[in-house]
């Protein structure tokens, strides 16, 4: 798997979590961000911000992919991409990283992790 096909991957769960958590898929905008250049070009109208850019978008992310990690659990090649770019400096590098350290936490408090 490429860095970038892991990318896809991930940003899709994370959409695919987005919209079947809360009914409000990523906008492009969203995924160019986590994707850390222009690859999405859905020629969607945007009529309104983005829901997941206002306040801290890392951390709705991280959300997102704890959420997507749960419903993927089965699937290795979301967990692998992951482990492709955990330490990438960039920002699913980070939202990645910062996953990992709630499942830690949820492990420390013996709080089912997914």
């Amino acid at each position: 798997m490429t860095p970038d096909e892991a990318r896809l991957l991930i940003i899709e769960g994370i959409n695919y979590a987005a919209c079947k958590e809360t009914d409000s898929s990523l906008y492009d905008s969203d995924k160019n961000r986590l994707f850390g250049s222009e690859h999405y070009k859905s020629g969607r109208i945007v009529v309104k911000p983005s829901p997941w850019a206002e306040g801290d978008f890392e951390e709705k992310m991280t959300a997102l992919l704890f959420l997507a990690n749960r419903i993927n659990r089965s699937v290795p090649a979301f967990a692998e991409a992951q482990s492709l770019l955990e330490n990438e400096d960039s920002i699913i590098g980070r939202i990645i990283r910062r996953t990992g350290l709630l499942r830690v936490t949820l492990r420390t408090l013996r709080l089912p992790p997914s």
